[in-house]
């Protein structure tokens, strides 16, 4: 069984023998470094999960229940500003209007000679097909450690992808990255999916 987080960590980790890592955890970047990191980024995608998407009136209380829930009750305001970001960015608009939305989805796929499992963070169907969501939080500073960064969740994203596919037997139209920050989120486009989806089933195989 693999983990399709495991694949934006494959230069480093056996192949085949990855463990699933929490819903919602990352491993990389400043953040993952300590307990708080780790906390902080779990309360994010779980408010995410939960907010309201078409308006917000329960993001302060979501953000600050979560918090408290993770043991990181003085991060709130920050967790609730990651939230906010992350739902203003233009792929979350395109949720709003899509015909159906999924949230902390569970996939698991056969694919190769495993099973490829994982948690998608948002998934929406609109009149372009599906569309998969990946919520970052760890901190990306620059043009070269963003570039970095999405080199290494593209093959997560596209894992997701693959599993879908493989599952529904339709394509997956398009996928995002959505790094949230204090501020203005950063969303990335993964380019040439398709590829990327194949170089999924390579690795596997």
């Amino acid at each position: 069984m693999v983990a399709a987080t495991a694949l934006a960590h494959a230069t480093t980790a056996a192949p085949h023998t990855s463990t699933a890592h929490q819903a919602g955890e990352e491993t990389d970047g400043p953040w993952r470094r300590g307990r708080d990191g780790k906390a902080i980024g779990r309360a994010v995608h779980a408010t995410l999960q939960t907010v309201a998407l078409h308006e917000f009136s329960d993001l302060e209380s979501l953000a600050t229940a979560h918090a408290v829930a993770e043991g990181v009750p003085e991060h709130a305001s920050e967790i609730a500003k990651l939230t906010r970001s992350a739902l203003a960015a233009p792929i979350l608009d395109r949720a709003r209007r899509a015909h159906r939305v999924w949230r902390e989805i569970p996939v698991g796929a056969p694919i190769g000679d495993c099973i490829l499992e994982g948690y998608i963070d948002l998934c929406f169907e609109d009149d372009e097909g599906l569309v998969v969501v990946d919520y970052k939080t760890d901190t990306v500073a620059g043009a070269a450690a963003m570039e970095a960064a999405v080199a290494r969740y593209t093959p997560q994203a596209g894992a997701y992808a693959a599993a879908l596919e493989t599952v529904l037997g339709r394509p997956v139209a398009a996928c995002a990255l959505v790094f949230c920050r204090p501020g203005t989120a950063v969303e990335i486009q993964i380019s040439d999916l398709p590829e990327v989806v194949a170089a999924v089933h390579r690795s596997l195989t």
